[in-house]
C-alpha cells in the first residue's frame, strides 16, 4: 500500500503580525489597531507594513505614502513615523531611492522553493541548479577552493584526527544576477585532494556523483536548520538587511558504511527561500 507523504515548508522571516490587513487608505486605523496592537506606536506601524508585504498586498517597487501621509493617517509624530520606516529597512522590507524623488519602495525577492531532498538526486545534475531553473530562474555561482584545518565542530562531525586538513568549496549562488545564498563543503582532505573537488571549477553534475564513483556514495544525510541575524561578511556578500534572518542549513552526509565524507553549510536570506521536505511515514524517526 501507498504510504502518504507529508509535506512541509520551513519558511524563517521576521516575527510580525497583526490580527487584521488591509491596504492603508482603507482601514480603521487607531481603533482597531488600538485591540490589536499594544506595543510601541512605531512597531505597530511597522508591522502592519510588513504584514501587508508578507502577504502580498504590497508588492516589490510599490511606493509608501510619504512620511507626512503616514503622520496623518496613524495620528503619530515624524519620529514615530521614522523609527517605523526604520525598522523596516534594518529587516530588509523596504529600499530609499533618491534618484526617484526620495521615496520609500517596497523591497521583495523573489521566493524560490528549495527542494531539500533532492539535493542528494543521482540524476547526473546539479540539483540546485535544476531547482532554479524550473522556477523560472536563472543560476551561476562562484567558487573559490581552500585547504585548511577544520574549525572544531566540523572535525569532529567528519571524525578526523588532529592535524588533518578539509577541502573546502565556497561558493556564491546567484539567481537571475543576484545573490541568493552562500554554500561552503567541507571534505577530508586526503580523499578528495586529487579530484576536481579540490579546484574552483563547476562540477556540473555535483560533487556527490564524483564522490560516487570513489566508492563512496552518501546514504544517510542528518539536517539541521536555525535562524539568526546576518553576520557581516554575509551582509557583504548577499546585500542583505542587517536585521534580515538568515536560515542556516546544515547537513552531515555518510556513506552506507557509516563513515562521514561531507559537511555542508548553507546560509539563505529568509526573504529568497522557502524550504521543502517531503517526509514519508516509511521513516524510522526523523533521522
Amino acid at each position: 500500500m501507498d504510504m502518504p507523504i507529508l509535506h512541509t515548508r520551513v519558511v524563517s522571516r521576521q516575527a510580525l503580525a497583526l490580527h487584521w490587513a488591509c491596504p492603508y487608505d482603507e482601514r480603521p486605523h487607531r481603533m482597531t489597531a488600538a485591540r490589536s496592537f499594544t506595543g510601541p506606536a512605531y512597531q505597530r506601524i511597522a508591522a502592519e507594513f510588513a504584514q501587508q508585504i508578507d502577504t502580498g498586498q504590497l508588492v516589490d517597487g510599490d511606493r509608501l505614502p510619504t512620511r507626512s501621509q503616514l503622520e496623518e493617517t496613524y495620528g503619530v509624530s515624524r519620529q514615530v513615523v521614522a523609527q517605523a520606516l526604520a525598522l523596516l529597512h534594518q529587516q530588509g522590507y523596504l529600499s530609499s531611492e533618491p534618484s526617484r524623488s526620495g521615496g520609500t519602495f517596497v523591497r521583495r525577492f523573489k521566493v524560490y522553493e528549495l527542494p531539500m531532498w533532492s539535493l542528494e538526486n543521482y540524476d547526473g545534475q546539479d540539483a540546485f541548479d535544476d531547482a532554479v531553473r524550473n522556477q523560472g530562474g536563472t543560476p551561476h555561482q562562484d567558487i573559490r577552493v581552500e585547504t585548511a584545518e577544520p574549525p572544531p565542530r566540523i572535525a569532529e562531525s567528519l571524525s578526523l584526527k588532529p592535524g588533518k586538513l578539509v577541502t573546502i568549496r565556497r561558493r556564491i549562488r546567484y539567481v537571475d544576477g543576484k545573490p541568493y545564498a552562500l554554500a561552503d563543503s567541507y571534505f577530508p582532505h586526503d580523499i578528495v585532494k586529487n579530484t576536481a573537488i579540490s579546484s574552483p571549477v563547476n562540477i556540473s553534475t555535483g560533487g556527490r556523483h564524483i564522490l560516487e564513483d570513489m566508492g563512496y556514495g552518501m546514504t544517510h544525510h542528518d539536517d539541521t536548520i536555525r535562524a539568526r541575524r546576518a553576520h557581516a561578511d554575509e551582509m557583504n556578500w548577499l546585500n542583505v538587511a542587517p536585521g534580515l534572518a538568515m536560515m542556516v542549513h546544515t547537513r552531515l552526509s555518510v556513506t552506507a558504511e557509516g563513515f562521514p565524507i561531507r559537511f555542508m553549510v548553507s546560509v539563505l536570506p529568509s526573504d529568497r527561500w522557502a524550504l521543502f521536505y517531503a517526509v514519508s511515514n516509511e521513516s524510522k524517526g526523523l533521522a
